[in-house]
């Protein structure tokens, strides 16, 4: 993602300007006790503490009675009649009559974007701190920037002991440079979908589908900060790993990574089309249209859209040594406000909301995948695909989060594209990657 990135003043001054009047919109929000998308006020109503302040230091303290205000992605808001929305306005109401009396906000804004959550995050920042939320639901992509920002303050032990029904491997993704500053309330991973009538038996190694004929499909195309391309997936999965220097571990793992995906494109198993292919909504409609008799998706869609394929299968990715696991992204609840008192009282919402019933109600009826093992009990225990979810999770591995992963990532990514069109070797893709001496 790239916004305000004009080198130009007048350019940057007029972006600010009118993403700040955006946020003066929104921020009014923050002080009506709904649980739904609060009505715009015009902004002459604003009070005196939101004004823009130039310090983002110096944090006007919001009036003890305004609601918590969570920032959220849509698939979180309370905008329709579905059954999810219907079980988090229950919890939300739940909540409100608190000792305290303080109610709950919930803003949606976009996933990403000039309009998403991380860039009215950065911009209130420096702009506005009084509109920023008490809690934001967050991507692992775009965690360790706003904590560069200095917008969330990280988790202390005390804190974070309240949530421990969240496996470690997943708290990990919530983390950076060692600080705990999220807990990771909604988890994705990838896996392989296949053709049962054409794929009796999926692949469990890399090997196994180069020694067949049957084709594989994912998005060789991406190259952005919220894509993990199918090298850097392959190499996580294999044992690889990122040091504090941001270099790669394991140059075997990596080699072999791009060796397969080098004989696959010679032998015509991963077709030419994979390189036009940049995103996983894009791989499933041509492996829906029989252009292929395997592909790689992620859960969050296969879960929504499996009853479009008849007699498709599900399995784990195939892997270097043919164990079962993935790698793993989450949408975390990070708490953004430092006043003790709205501190508190927002850490006791979130152990609501991650009480196991309610946190597998509502993933199982907003199709997403839930973080604790026990919530997942609150799902259909007696559908196959929600086992398999279950051995997912708990053998899946973390992407590396230290604070400019992107550029690392971005560079796999090219040298994949490289690679699948057949314009580098193995080894010189290897060399445009830095490993540990």
């Amino acid at each position: 993602m790239s916004f305000f990135l004009c080198q130009q003043t007048d350019k940057i001054r007029i972006g600010l300007l009118t993403l700040f009047i955006l946020l003066l919109l929104s921020g009014c929000q923050n002080r009506q006790a709904s649980t739904n998308q609060p009505e715009q006020a015009p902004a002459d109503q604003l009070p005196a503490s939101s004004q823009p302040v130039t310090d983002g230091s110096s944090v006007p303290q919001a009036p003890d009675d305004a609601p918590l205000t969570l920032w959220v992605p849509p698939f979180f808001s309370i905008s329709t009649t579905n059954r999810a929305d219907a079980v988090l306005a229950a919890a939300l109401a739940e909540f409100a009559p608190s000792d305290s009396g303080l109610s709950v906000a919930v803003v949606p804004k976009a996933e990403r974007g000039t309009a998403g959550l991380l860039a009215y995050l950065l911009t209130a920042q420096q702009a506005a701190p009084a509109v920023l939320p008490d809690i934001v639901l967050i991507n692992s992509y775009d965690l360790p920037r706003v904590v560069s920002a200095g917008i969330v303050p990280p988790l202390s032990e005390e804190e974070s002991s309240a949530f421990a029904g969240i496996p470690p491997a997943l708290l990990v993704s919530a983390e950076v440079d060692g600080l705990r500053y999220g807990l990771p309330f909604v988890a994705n991973l990838e896996h392989l979908v296949y053709q049962k009538a054409l794929l009796p038996v999926p692949p469990a190694r890399l090997t196994d589908i180069l020694a067949q004929d049957q084709r594989l499909l994912f998005a060789g195309g991406a190259v952005d900060e919220y894509s993990l391309s199918f090298a850097w997936t392959l190499y996580l999965m294999g044992g690889g790993g990122v040091d504090e220097q941001l270099r790669l571990t394991s140059p075997q793992a990596m080699a072999a990574a791009f060796d397969f995906l080098r004989t696959g494109r010679e032998k015509g198993l991963i077709p030419d089309t994979t390189l036009t292919l940049s995103s996983a909504q894009a791989v499933w409609t041509f492996f829906a249209n029989g252009d292929a008799e395997m592909a790689v998706v992620p859960a969050s869609l296969y879960y929504n859209q499996q009853g479009e394929v008849g007699e498709t299968g599900f399995a784990p990715l195939p892997s270097l040594d043919g164990q079962p696991r993935s790698v793993i992204t989450t949408w975390s609840f990070a708490v953004v406000t430092q006043i003790p008192e709205r501190r508190q009282q927002a850490l006791r919402l979130l152990q609501q909301l991650f009480e196991p019933q309610l946190h597998g109600e509502w993933s199982w009826s907003a199709r997403q995948l839930p973080t604790q093992p026990d919530a997942l009990a609150y799902w259909d225990t007696g559908n196959p695909y929600t086992l398999f979810l279950q051995g997912m999770l708990a053998n899946s591995v973390p992407v590396p989060n230290p604070r400019v992963i992107e550029e690392l990532t971005r560079a796999v990514q090219q040298a994949q594209k490289m690679l699948l069109a057949g314009e580098i070797s193995t080894q010189e893709a290897l060399d445009s990657l830095p490993f540990r001496p």
